[in-house]
């Protein structure tokens, strides 16, 4: 091995690495002591409010308020939907079977016109056809209504909340212009 490949191989840079960082920390940790210094808050008296920092500080607040009541009202509105889109599904394959049965009564009532119109002569004999059609029609609108009517009422969509008015934050006081005197 050669001079240079003996300096630079990985254990040697290692040790380096960690005595560097061992040594950085001792001033780090020199440099955390506490030092006892005279409070400065207690000799300067304390500067009365502006306008423009009270508004500042209400505004604040305010939009404090807001952005809480708008997470609270989001996450009721998302739960709330949630389960709305439960009910919903359950409400639509409930739908599914009804509207199967109302599918095949009808195509069962077509394929029976269709039959007698082929069989039927006479006028009157079509007309007869076609009024038993009807009522067969009549007849399966009836019961899918009653089915549907026996389901309950369709689940309602839960309303987005209303969130209010976001409050607007004050203007800022605008300085003088300088006078050229």
């Amino acid at each position: 091995m050669t001079m240079k490949a003996r300096i630079f191989n990985s254990r040697n840079v290692a040790l380096l690495v960690a005595a560097g960082l061992l040594a950085g920390t001792g001033t780090a940790i020199a440099e955390e002591t506490p030092v006892a210094s005279p409070s400065p808050t207690a000799s300067v008296p304390a500067k009365p409010l502006t306008e423009y920092q009270k508004a500042r500080a209400a505004f604040k607040s305010a939009h404090e308020s807001y952005v809480a009541n708008r997470l609270s009202s989001m996450t009721q509105y998302k739960s709330a939907l949630e389960a709305y889109n439960v009910v919903r599904e359950t409400y639509r394959e409930a739908r599914k079977p009804i509207a199967t049965a109302f599918k095949a009564e009808i195509a069962a009532a077509k394929s029976v016109r269709d039959a007698a119109l082929v069989l039927a002569i006479t006028p009157e004999a079509k007309l007869a056809v076609q009024n038993a059609f009807k009522a067969a029609v009549a007849a399966a609108t009836a019961k899918r209504d009653a089915a549907v009517t026996a389901l309950g009422l369709e689940p309602v969509r839960p309303a987005k909340p209303n969130l209010g008015v976001k409050p607007t934050p004050p203007t800022k006081p605008t300085k003088a212009p300088k006078s050229n005197s």
